[in-house]
């Protein structure tokens, strides 16, 4: 923003690299002038950014901001549509339509399966192979020995084509001589968790960090401001830091990985590694007397529903 009024300090100038340091500068912009801010919603820096622009055009200022976030959020939200402080039932409605997203259904499906097998060499090449004799593409395969040093356990993640096979694919994978058992966990309650260790770079896309001016130093600090104030967002550590880059630990389901590293590849990622999915099936809850009473309901026969004679 380029302040033409008098009487109003400069504002700071504002990065494209940085969503965070944007709306710092919005806020210490619109505190120090008196320009009223409209609304801040789940659009952040851009719904600020189309308010305060208005506002500023009425008083006098001409102002231009690129929002470094559009590349990554839907072009079809409507942030027009997006109001904050209704106070009528209509608006109300209208807010909660247009800020739910549609639910799209792919043609793939993810299933998750369980091989409990022998810790034996070889195994892990029979069972892949199975796999791929049927045409099925592993999206990710974690392998390690359970407390039993004799038997290992496989998570194996699949994005499978609707109305594939799978279930005779499990069928050929427990007939196999070092397999004890295998659990499908796609329709279970579990609990999933992935590693990720990622490599930010300390500079923004296209600063190669050689040149040590005043603006490139500010612009390189407010870079890893940004980088470290969306790892806290997410729960993420910074585990090592060097001269050039910072490796970020994120521990979480793998969708939670997959919008972590969708938001962190505007700011410059140098490389990435993912351990995989490991699932487990969540822990049943009962309270004494409940857990036999359940029972009783699924063991018991209806005598009213059974036919005659």
């Amino acid at each position: 923003a380029t302040n033409t009024a008098p009487g109003v300090s400069t504002p700071p100038p504002l990065f494209q690299s940085s969503a965070t340091h944007i709306r710092k500068n919005i806020s210490s912009f619109v505190r120090s002038s008196g320009v009223k801010l409209e609304g801040k919603c789940n659009g952040g820096a851009l719904v600020g950014s189309k308010a305060m622009a208005s506002t500023m055009t009425q008083r006098g200022f001409s102002s231009s901001v690129t929002d470094p976030t559009a590349g990554m959020l839907n072009p079809d939200y409507e942030y027009e549509r997006l109001r904050t402080n209704v106070t009528t039932p209509e608006d109300a409605v209208n807010n909660i339509l247009y800020n739910t997203p549609n639910r799209t259904k792919g043609p793939e499906q993810r299933r998750v399966i369980c091989a409990l097998v022998n810790n034996h060499p070889g195994v892990l090449v029979q069972v892949t192979g199975v796999l791929a004799a049927r045409g099925f593409n592993i999206n990710s395969l974690v392998v390690a020995t359970t407390e039993v040093p004799d038997l290992s356990r496989m998570t194996i993640t699949l994005n499978l084509k609707k109305g594939s096979n799978f279930s005779q694919a499990i069928k050929q994978l427990e007939g196999l001589v070092e397999v004890w058992a295998v659990l499908d966990y796609t329709e279970t309650a579990t609990l999933e968790r992935e590693l990720l260790l990622i490599k930010m770079a300390h500079h923004p896309p296209g600063d190669d960090g050689s040149e040590q001016s005043a603006d490139e130093k500010m612009k390189r600090h407010a870079h890893r401001a940004a980088i470290k104030s969306l790892a806290e967002i997410f729960k993420a550590d910074v585990i090592d830091v060097g001269s050039q880059d910072l490796t970020i630990q994120l521990c979480g389901k793998s969708s939670r990985i997959d919008n972590f590293v969708k938001l962190m590849k505007p700011f410059g990622i140098i490389e990435s590694s993912r351990s995989g999915s490991m699932t487990i099936p969540r822990s049943r809850i009962t309270f004494g007397d409940e857990a036999e009473e359940i029972q009783m309901e699924y063991d018991g026969v209806d005598v009213t529903m059974l036919p005659p004679g």
